[in-house]
């Protein structure tokens, strides 16, 4: 199969990225309306939160998008509470923490009304708005439209696996993860510095979701395959032994990566 230039993938339009976003809500819904009893309390890979807390989180990222005083105010809060953890976790830990303790019936009915309202808000933000940029170290600058586009459909498919690995379920990574995961390549390479002083290989993704791209500048030393889904795991941090086969060094290049998820 010919490789895909990751730098020529290019960014989903903001329709496209609207089309994603849905599709992991409607996986997710049906996802929680299916967790009954203790199953909401199974531990997951993310630190200490169960699977509640997860929800949580979520449902704190949409009212991050909604309400205009949320993110400044978790964003001091965060700092006060969490000091010696880095901001942006810290963050998404405090959003978790004021959830914790809701009924599970209250909290699919509150990520049903918070992620409609995220979801109109996003829709009708206007491009100046979405032009704003911040910057959280270790990730470069990133645009409001990035993350509203980006970041939260692919925190929503991630975190998705996570409640299915917490509940021994099959993940079905859904209709659109090839194309969210060639968002996560073309970010690899055209959108920040994280495979700067790595050397060219050809990046074979399995599985669902899977496609064949050429990462790097210049000749390709090599070529190294792994299940597309679990390296989205092993780049987020969540797996840090991933089974990559190929040539030594393009393993050891796919195999070492990570980036801010």
């Amino acid at each position: 199969m010919t490789a895909v230039l990751a730098e020529q993938i290019g960014r989903a339009d903001r329709a496209r990225c609207r089309i994603h976003r849905d599709a992991e809500l409607k996986a997710w819904r049906e996802l929680l309306a299916s967790i009954e009893g203790d199953e909401w309390h199974r531990r997951t890979v993310c630190d200490a939160w169960d699977v509640a807390d997860i929800a949580g989180h979520l449902i704190g990222q949409a009212e991050d998008v909604i309400k205009p005083t949320s993110f400044p105010r978790r964003w001091l809060k965060n700092k006060r509470a969490y000091p010696g953890v880095p901001r942006f976790d810290a963050h998404m830990i405090v959003q978790a923490d004021e959830h914790r303790g809701t009924p599970p019936g209250e909290l699919r009915e509150l990520f049903d009304q918070v992620w409609a309202k995220a979801t109109r808000k996003i829709s009708r933000a206007p491009e100046l708005f979405r032009r704003i940029s911040m910057q959280v170290d270790p990730a470069p600058r990133m645009s409001f439209g990035y993350v509203q586009d980006i970041l939260l459909a692919r925190d929503l498919w991630m975190h998705r696996d996570d409640v299915c690995q917490a509940l021994a379920r099959p993940f079905d990574a859904g209709p659109y993860a090839g194309e969210g995961i060639a968002q996560v390549v073309y970010d690899l390479e055209a959108s920040g510095p994280f495979w700067n002083d790595r050397p060219a290989v050809v990046l074979e993704l399995t599985g669902q979701g899977g496609g064949t791209y050429r990462l790097g500048k210049g000749e390709p030393v090599g070529r190294a395959a792994v299940d597309a889904v679990g390296y989205m795991r092993t780049l987020s941090g969540r797996d840090d032994h991933p089974v990559v086969t190929g040539d030594a060094d393009a393993v050891q290049a796919v195999a070492s990566c990570r980036m801010p998820f």
